[in-house]
């Protein structure tokens, strides 16, 4: 912050002018991080380090703001790549604490008209205060930066100092001191990383005891009428949907076909194209290939440490993600003797498999095998229809991609 401040100010160029008030001269003003006494020293040494006009710039005293302080929240969370695992994680940062920097100024100068100049080049800025831009630090490697502005603010107040006892080979020097307040925010050292959350449990309750919407006539807060749920009734008043960051499987293609039976007991010798087709397939971290005899993989490695599933093993296979929904890759040859095989995408959320993920022609009412029924959508013109399996049209929708499948509960 600091840093900034002086980068704020520090373009500061003064003329020189004669009795005309011609401009002779240009100068830069130094800006330097020191008390006044030091850069006084500094001038008075016979080495001439200094030379001035020079503006003298230190913090004098760093408090906490009261006034900042509205509640003890707990900071916030955000998203960012593990420096370690080179993953996606969600990390804390603890609440920073408001201070108020008080930064003393001061100009020295050899004539009266370079201290106008320079009180000129802010004065009339800070009316009577100016902001100034910076970044969260970058130690908590946030994926974007998040911009902080703070006031600076100015007293108000410019002490004029003229040397009033001098000794004969003392030359004059002219000070003007002044203040600034910064409000800023220091920051609590990284907390560690705090997981991520990868499934999302929502319960919805249908209830008919609001009668009214306008009135809110049945609304116990509002007409003390009390909720008395009907445990007599065998109808389900309570339906959960879970959002889940793990990947889900609905529709396994195998060269561009939707397969309605499961890969069981097939030989490939060349292999093909599979596609599969789903929901958080964008955060893929792997692709298995599994089967009932390990004699047919070419190699098998584990994986564990999901929070709600057992661990995996299986053949690694090289995979693209083409979108949110759908992953493609290679499948290796297969010889006949292996049995049930399936594939199992897995991120750090968990893992499915698209052994269950086929349509089943045989299943009621074009159900899959896992029991959902689904949608599909056909392009036609142009136009997205919209199809139950049962052939019922639902609507039409205006659209120009490739057919895509979806499914419902």
């Amino acid at each position: 912050m600091v840093a900034q401040f002086i980068a704020a100010f520090d373009d500061i160029v003064i003329g020189r002018f004669n009795k005309e008030r011609e401009e002779k001269d240009r100068i830069n003003v130094r800006y330097l991080y020191a008390p006044k006494q030091r850069v006084m020293h500094d001038i008075i040494n016979l080495n001439k380090t200094i030379e001035i006009p020079a503006v003298a710039v230190n913090i004098s005293s760093v408090s906490r703001d009261t006034t900042r302080v509205f509640n003890k929240v707990d900071g916030f969370y955000y998203s960012s790549n593990d420096p370690q695992t080179n993953q996606l994680t969600s990390r804390h940062i603890k609440a920073p604490i408001p201070i108020n920097l008080e930064l003393s100024v001061s100009i020295i100068a050899r004539y009266q008209s370079d201290i106008d100049q320079i009180l000129s080049n802010f004065v009339p800025f800070c009316n009577p205060y100016v902001v100034i831009s910076w970044y969260v630090p970058k130690e908590f490697n946030i994926a974007v930066d998040q911009e902080i502005r703070s006031e600076v603010l100015w007293n108000g107040n410019v002490a004029m100092n003229y040397p009033i006892e001098l000794n004969g080979s003392a030359k004059a020097r002219v000070t003007a001191d002044t203040s600034f307040t910064v409000k800023g925010w220091l920051f609590k050292d990284e907390a560690q990383p705090a997981g991520n959350i990868f499934f999302i449990e929502n319960n919805f309750i249908t209830e008919n005891v609001l009668t009214e919407y306008e009135s809110m006539t049945g609304f116990n807060a509002l007409s003390s009428i009390e909720y008395n749920y009907d445990t007599s009734s065998s109808k389900t008043r309570t339906d959960t949907f879970i959002l889940s960051g793990s990947p889900f499987v609905s529709g396994i293609y195998y060269n561009n076909v939707l397969l309605q039976a499961p890969l069981k007991n097939i030989e490939t010798t060349e292999g093909g194209k599979i596609t599969l087709k789903g929901t958080s397939l964008q955060y893929t971290n792997g692709i298995l290939l599994s089967c009932t005899s390990l004699s047919a993989l070419s190699s098998l490695k584990v994986y564990g440490g999901f929070s709600k599933q057992p661990g995996i093993s299986g053949q690694l296979l090289d995979f693209e993600i083409l979108n949110d929904n759908a992953v493609t890759f290679d499948m290796p040859p297969i010889p006949e003797t292996a049995g049930r095989v399936s594939f199992v995408p897995f991120n750090t959320a968990g893992w499915d498999t698209s052994y269950n993920s086929y349509l089943s022609a045989t299943a009621p009412d074009g159900l899959d095998a896992r029991g959902i029924k689904p949608i599909f959508f056909s392009l036609i013109n142009g136009f997205y229809l919209e199809v139950e399996s049962d052939g019922t049209i639902l609507s039409l929708l205006p659209g120009d991609n490739a057919p895509v499948y979806f499914e419902m509960t």
